[in-house]
C-alpha cells in the first residue's frame, strides 16, 4: 500500500471522480485533475471543490500534479497523451484504481475476470451463479461502477467479482484476486496500447502477484500464442480443454468448480439468463431461427467470440458500420468466418474492406442499410440457423451510437417477423 499521503488523481469520471472522494475521505491530501471541460467532467469538479477537494478542469497544472507523491490514474488517460509521459519520465509512481482499491478491500474472496471480449457476459454469469447459491456477491468494475466506490458496501463474507480491462490493469502492482479468469487474447484496443507484446502483459497483471493458493484460468491456445514462457506462482487450468457447448459455458463451469458451485447449478443460471442487451442478445425465435443482438461488438475480436458460439456454417452475419481497424484484422478472421458463416451481409462504410478481406470465405451480400441488411437476413436464413448483428465497427457513420443501432435491428426484425409470411423464414427442405 501506498502511504506517502499526496495524490494527484487524473481523470474526472467516474472512475477518478469516486477515487478522489474515498482517498480524500481516507485522510490523503487530493488534487485532482481533468484536461476537458466536458458537462460530466465540470460537475464532478464542482462537487469536488464543495466537498473541499482541490480539482481542475479543462487543463492540466503540471507544478500541482508534479508536487504529489503519486498519480492515479483513470482508464480515459493513455499511455500516448503528453501528461502520462511526462509523469513516467518523472519517475512518479503511477496506479489504476483497481490497485489502490485492492489496498483497502475487505473481501473474503475476489474473482476477476478480463479478455478482449466476452468479459461483461461471463462476470456477469459469474455474480448470478453466487447468488444463486446463497453466496453474496458484488459485481463491479469495467462493468460500470468502480470497485472503489463499493468498497463501503463490502465485508468479508463478500466475493468481489471484477471485470477487468487492459487499462485497469496495465498499472496493477501487488493487486491479488483469487480467481483470475483470462477469456482470450485477440488483437484489441491498438490505439491505446504500443503493440500486442504490451496489450497481453497488461491483461497477465492479473496473475503475475498470485500465489500458489491462487488460480489462473485461462485457454491454452491463448498460452501457446501469446505467452508460453509466463511465469506464476498459480496454479493453471485450461478451460478449452473442459467439453462444453461453448466457450462461456467452459470458463463458467471451471470457476464453478473453483468456487465450490456445481455445474448443475452453473448450467441452469446460464439457461436462465436473458443475456445483457446489446450483447449476444438473443431477442426473437421464429420457425427455427434464432435471432441475436450484438451491436456492443465494435471490435473484430468480439466478432471472433461471438461466433466460435456457432459452428457449423449456421450463421446468417449482419456486419460492418465504420472502420475501427485495417484489413489485416479482418483477414485474421477469414477461417472462422469460413466455419461459421453462410453468409454475411455488410452494412456501412466499412463494406469494401470487409468484402475484400473475406472474398471467397462465404457469401457475401452488400446491403444498402440496416433495413435492407434485416430483409436480406431474412430471405437466407434456414431453420436451424442464427441471425446475428455483429458489427465488428464503430455505429457513427449510420446510428448514434451501438445502443440505437441495436435497438433498430431488434424493432425491424420483429416488425418483420410479424408482417412476412412465415415461408421466408425458409425451412431445411427449401
Amino acid at each position: 500500500m501506498e502511504t506517502r499521503k499526496k495524490v494527484a488523481v487524473l481523470g474526472l469520471r467516474d472512475t477518478g471522480y469516486r477515487s478522489a472522494l474515498f482517498l480524500a475521505g481516507r485522510g490523503y491530501q487530493v488534487f485532482a485533475s481533468d484536461n476537458s471541460s466536458a458537462r460530466d467532467i465540470l460537475s464532478n469538479v464542482e462537487s469536488l471543490r464543495d466537498q473541499g477537494i482541490e480539482a481542475e478542469c479543462g487543463r492540466h497544472t503540471r507544478e500541482k500534479i508534479f508536487n504529489q507523491d503519486w498519480v492515479l490514474v483513470s482508464p480515459g488517460i493513455p499511455p500516448s497523451c503528453e501528461i502520462y509521459q511526462e509523469i513516467r519520465a518523472a519517475g512518479k509512481p503511477v496506479y489504476s484504481e483497481i490497485e489502490v482499491a485492492s489496498w483497502f478491500n475487505r473481501s473474503g474472496c475476489i474473482v476477476a475476470v478480463t479478455g478482449s471480449c466476452g468479459k461483461t457476459t461471463t462476470a456477469t454469469l459469474i455474480a448470478r451463479l453466487l447468488d444463486a447459491g446463497g453466496r453474496r456477491a458484488v459485481l463491479c468494475g469495467n462493468i460500470g461502477n468502480p470497485w472503489i466506490g463499493e468498497l463501503s458496501r463490502i465485508g468479508p463474507e463478500t466475493v468481489v467479482v471484477l471485470e477487468l480491462s487492459s487499462f485497469q490493469l496495465m498499472h496493477c502492482v501487488s493487486f491479488v484476486p483469487d480467481i483470475g479468469l483470462l477469456l482470450n487474447i485477440y488483437p484489441n484496443h491498438m490505439d491505446w496500447h504500443a503493440d500486442m507484446h504490451e496489450y497481453a502483459g497488461a491483461k497477465l497483471n492479473l496473475f503475475r502477484a498470485m500465489g500458489p493458493s491462487g488460480l489462473m484460468i485461462c485457454r491454452k491456445a491463448d498460452e501457446a500464442r501469446f505467452f508460453p514462457g509466463f511465469r506464476t506462482y498459480a496454479r493453471r487450468v485450461y478451460f478449452d480443454q473442459r467439453p462444453a457447448p461453448n466457450p462461456n459455458e467452459a470458463a463458467l463451469l471451471c470457476v464453478a468448480e473453483a468456487l465450490d458451485c456445481s455445474g448443475d447449478l452453473a448450467r441452469k443460471v446460464i439457461d436462465e439468463f436473458g443475456g445483457i442487451e446489446h450483447r449476444l442478445e438473443k431477442f426473437a425465435h421464429k420457425d427455427g431461427v434464432d435471432f441475436i443482438n450484438d451491436s456492443k461488438a465494435t471490435t473484430t475480436a468480439s466478432l471472433a467470440w461471438a461466433l466460435e458460439k456457432y459452428p457449423d456454417r449456421k450463421v446468417v452475419l449482419v456486419c460492418g458500420g465504420k472502420l475501427k481497424t485495417d484489413i489485416k484484422d479482418f483477414e485474421a478472421l477469414r477461417e472462422i468466418v469460413s466455419r461459421t458463416v453462410r453468409c454475411a451481409i455488410l452494412i456501412g462504410s466499412a463494406r469494401p474492406v470487409i468484402k475484400a478481406a473475406w472474398q471467397g470465405a462465404t457469401e457475401i451480400l452488400d446491403a444498402g442499410d440496416l433495413e435492407e441488411a434485416c430483409r436480406l437476413s431474412l430471405e437466407k436464413c434456414r431453420a436451424g440457423d442464427t441471425v446475428i448483428l455483429s458489427p465488428a465497427c464503430s455505429s457513427f457513420d449510420m446510428f448514434k451510437d451501438y445502443r440505437e443501432r441495436g435497438r433498430v435491428f431488434k424493432e425491424t426484425i420483429l416488425s418483420k417477423l410479424k408482417t412476412e409470411p412465415a415461408c421466408r423464414v425458409r425451412g431445411s427442405g427449401h
